[in-house]
């Protein structure tokens, strides 16, 4: 064996590297060309962008859909308490017309227990058209004070330690329709304090 140095040659076979400036024979990398693995996965994004956007499609479709529904929703809500308002509107008006003929007679009588005895008539026709709304006193009096129906305006010292703690007097009504409170009542609650 001799001991020649052989002279080690690379071939480098990619396309660019052979072409020389102004080599007008050599031919144009393809760049369009893609691995088939890229190509795959192009060809995947491609799909999934097309599914985002049927996706997107179909969610404002439907999101125009809800707010049709909503707008519905809401106009037949509001059309229902109009016509709530108007049926308490014409159950009171006959009442509203006999405080007004009560009005009149006392202007033209003096006597005052026929007067009583008409504003009675009236205020229980005003109970009797709230009771037909679901509509009802709060029942409070004698009872222990409870502030989720009923506001304490006053306390008053009381000997009798059964009222303590207790309404005692009602000084305005409070009321609840369909259970829900509407307004709370105004009470004097009792607070027992010995007497020295």
């Amino acid at each position: 064996m001799s001991k020649e140095k052989r002279e080690l040659k690379i071939k480098d076979k990619r396309h660019w590297v052979d072409k020389e400036e102004g080599d007008e024979n050599a031919t144009e990398p393809d760049v369009e060309r893609l691995p088939t693995y890229v190509d795959n996965l192009k060809k995947q994004v491609e799909a999934g962008e097309g599914k985002l956007k049927e996706y997107i499609a179909a969610y404002k479709k439907k999101m125009a859909e809800n707010d049709e529904f909503r707008a519905r929703l809401q106009k037949d809500v509001d059309g229902r308490v109009e016509g709530r308002i108007a049926e308490f509107a014409r159950a009171i008006m006959p009442t509203l017309d006999h405080l007004e003929m009560a009005k009149d007679a006392a202007r033209k009588s003096k006597d005052v227990d026929k007067l009583m005895e008409g504003i009675d008539m009236i205020q229980s026709e005003f109970m009797r058209i709230f009771d037909g709304f679901g509509m009802k006193e709060v029942d409070c009096l004698g009872k222990e004070f409870d502030p989720a129906v009923a506001e304490a305006v006053h306390m008053a010292d009381m000997n009798d330690k059964e009222k303590d703690g207790k309404v005692i007097e009602i000084v305005q009504p409070g009321y609840l329709l369909n259970e829900k409170l509407v307004r709370p009542a105004k009470v004097i609650v009792g607070r027992f304090k010995e007497e020295k």
